[in-house]
């Protein structure tokens, strides 16, 4: 089920994770430095905004929200990007044999560099504001991996749905800004009581991710193995369903391009 990548496709992969990284205009000087102050004025906004209602309760509320913004910005980022990288790389998925999921994870492997960087610098910030690190911040690799597994099923369902539906751009960032909301970026949990709200936050699995990134982080404490092996599985399913799907219309992409 998982693509067979020989060494011609490991190569192919490189170059495509390459471009889409130089796409983003981050192999120039500014355009890296735009990674890192995008979140950090999203952060200043909200952090403005939000520290003296729902941010009063919150312990080291700075860096509780920066790992929001951070992980939100590269799921939004990247399945936003990857969703049309089949149509915009639109000779390669028609012209030529080679598994087109190669495309998508090239996509994904180049936003997640800029996440890697940006995980560092939440944990340089946190440090130089006087958190206590502690051991348990080496786990936070395993946080990123189950982070890539999540936005690479999203990314591949997206962009094989986008091949027949061009509209699917204007739903997805409709989409993206109720995600926003219902994703504790800039509140606990607990904010939204037990009603509906509370389910919903709960099925997010950014609200995993992200609790995760802050128990490490924040909290310097180790994930229960339990959670943490349930929600990894449930990411490695997602990801062997939505390939299977990719490859089940792929002999159909060249038609709709």
């Amino acid at each position: 089920m998982l693509p067979q990548f020989t060494n011609p496709y490991l190569n192919l992969l490189r170059e495509i994770a390459t471009t889409r990284f130089k796409l983003k205009d981050q192999s120039t000087f500014f355009g890296f430095i735009w990674s890192f102050l995008n979140p950090i004025l999203m952060l200043v906004i909200l952090f403005a905004v939000f520290k003296f209602r729902v941010g009063q309760e919150i312990e080291n509320y700075a860096i509780y929200l920066l790992i929001g913004v951070v992980q939100y910005t590269h799921f939004s980022n990247t399945t936003g990007g990857s969703m049309g990288v089949l149509c915009s790389m639109g000779p390669l998925t028609s012209d030529t044999i080679f598994p087109k999921e190669v495309l998508v994870i090239g996509s994904v492997v180049a936003n997640t560099i800029e996440l890697v960087f940006s995980l560092i610098f939440c944990l340089i910030i946190a440090f130089f504001t006087g958190l206590q690190l502690s051991w348990a911040t080496l786990f936070l690799p395993v946080v990123i991996l189950m982070q890539v597994l999540f936005v690479m099923w999203v990314s591949l369902l997206l962009s094989c749905i986008y091949v027949y539906v061009r509209d699917l751009r204007h739903i997805y960032q409709v989409f993206l800004r109720m995600l926003f909301f219902i994703t504790p970026i800039f509140y606990l949990p607990s904010f939204v009581g037990d009603g509906l709200g509370k389910y919903i936050v709960q099925l997010n699995p950014l609200t995993h991710l992200m609790q995760f990134s802050r128990t490490l982080i924040i909290d310097g404490a180790p994930l229960p193995l339990d959670v943490l092996f349930l929600f990894f599985a449930a990411q490695v399913v997602m990801v062997y369903f939505c390939l299977f799907i990719f490859r089940k219309l792929e002999p159909t992409f060249a038609e709709h391009l």
